[in-house]
């Protein structure tokens, strides 16, 4: 379970955040998770299309589960863990931030389906 609340600061460049203060998780499964403040984040990588569904409302729930998936995915410690790791939590944070089955399975499936490309990026563009 998230044991901080999020803060962000919105970066120049459009749909990019800068958090304010370290973002904690903390639970028997994933162990303790701290994304440190100054990291930057685009929260969920929704396209455009879809944001308009309120089940993929990327300022809904999947706020703090996608920020510590975007670090998990970019920062050296993060990528330690793995990319089912990452995917994995994303599933589980947005259940426990209350989100639907569903959604939280559409959000797995999508990144995991869909985030290799990401997932390579992040490693190639080396530690944030």
């Amino acid at each position: 379970m998230f044991l901080t609340t999020l803060t962000l600061t919105a970066e120049p460049q459009p749909d990019l955040w800068r958090l304010g203060a370290p973002l904690v998780w903390l639970d028997k499964t994933y162990g303790r998770l701290e994304v440190p403040a100054g990291f930057i984040t685009d929260l969920a990588s929704i396209p455009r299309a879809f944001r308009n569904l309120p089940w993929l409302d990327p300022n809904g729930l999947s706020r703090r589960p996608a920020v510590v998936h975007d670090w998990l995915y970019g920062s050296e410690r993060g990528r330690r863990y793995g990319k089912q790791f990452a995917d994995c939590f994303l599933r589980d944070a947005l259940l426990v931030e209350q989100a639907s089955k569903g959604t939280a399975q559409a959000f797995f499936l999508a990144v995991h389906w869909f985030g290799q490309s990401s997932w390579d990026a992040d490693g190639a563009r080396g530690p944030r």
